[in-house]
C-alpha cells in the first residue's frame, strides 16, 4: 500500500524500508553475517495480504467518489454560468464566478489532503499496512537473534544484486507468518521505532 501514486495498487516499500537493518551487540561475533529477505515476495505471497488490500481499496473509493461529486458540481455549475451568462447582470455573473472558484479552491484542497504526499491516502497505506510489517520485522529480529545474523537486507528493487540461497530468509518469514496466523506461534510486541535498525535508505517511488 503506496508509494502512493494512484488510489489502486500498493507499494509496500513505502512502508517496508528497503534496507532492513537487525544489528546486534558488536561484543556478540567478531564478524559480520549477512542474510536478506525479499519484501516483495513476501507481501505478494502472504495471504493476509490481500485483505489489507481490498480494506484499503475500500477506503481510497469511497474517498475517490466524494472528489467526483465535488468535481461534477463544480463542472454542472460552470455548465449552467455559461448557458446564463448572456442573460445576467456583470455583478450577477462575478457572483456566480465567485462561487465557482471558492469550490474550486475547496476541490483542490480535498486532492491534496488526500492525495497528496502526508495526505490521508498516505496515512491509511501505512495504517493498514503497519500490523504486517511489524510481524515481518519482529520475525527478522528472531531469526537474526538466534542464528547471528549482524544485518539483514531487503533484496526488493535490486538491492541486493547477488546472494546465496541459503541466506534468503524469505520463506522462513512467510513460514512465521502462517504459523502466526495459525496460532502456532506467538506475535511479539513490536519493539519501539527504530530499534534494531541498521540504516534506512529512501523509500522507492
Amino acid at each position: 500500500m503506496s508509494r502512493h501514486q494512484t488510489p489502486s495498487g500498493v507499494g509496500w516499500r513505502s512502508i517496508l524500508c528497503l534496507l532492513v537493518g537487525v544489528l546486534l551487540p558488536a561484543a556478540a561475533s567478531a564478524e559480520i553475517k549477512l542474510a536478506f529477505i525479499d519484501s516483495d515476495r513476501i507481501f505478494s505471497g502472504y495471504s493476509k495480504t490481500q485483505e489489507v488490500q481490498q480494506a484499503f481499496n475500500r477506503e481510497v473509493q469511497e474517498i475517490s467518489k466524494q472528489a467526483r461529486e465535488m468535481k461534477a458540481e463544480i463542472d454542472s455549475l460552470q455548465k449552467k454560468l455559461d448557458q446564463q451568462s448572456p442573460m445576467l447582470s456583470e455583478a450577477k455573473r462575478d457572483e456566480q464566478s465567485e462561487v465557482i472558484q471558492k469550490k474550486i479552491g475547496s476541490y483542490e484542497s480535498f486532492v491534496q489532503s488526500n492525495w497528496g504526499p502526508s495526505g490521508k491516502i498516505s496515512k491509511l497505506n501505512e495504517e493498514y499496512l503497519k500490523p504486517i510489517v511489524d510481524r515481518v520485522h519482529g520475525l527478522v529480529a528472531e531469526i537474526a537473534a538466534e542464528e547471528g545474523y549482524t544485518l539483514v537486507l531487503d533484496a526488493a528493487g535490486g538491492n541486493v544484486v547477488y546472494g546465496d540461497k541459503s541466506l534468503d530468509l524469505t520463506d522462513r518469514v512467510l513460514v512465521g507468518l502462517k504459523e502466526q496466523d495459525d496460532g502456532t506461534r506467538p506475535i511479539p510486541t513490536p519493539p519501539p521505532q527504530g530499534a534494531g535498525s541498521g540504516g534506512q535508505a529512501s523509500p522507492s517511488r
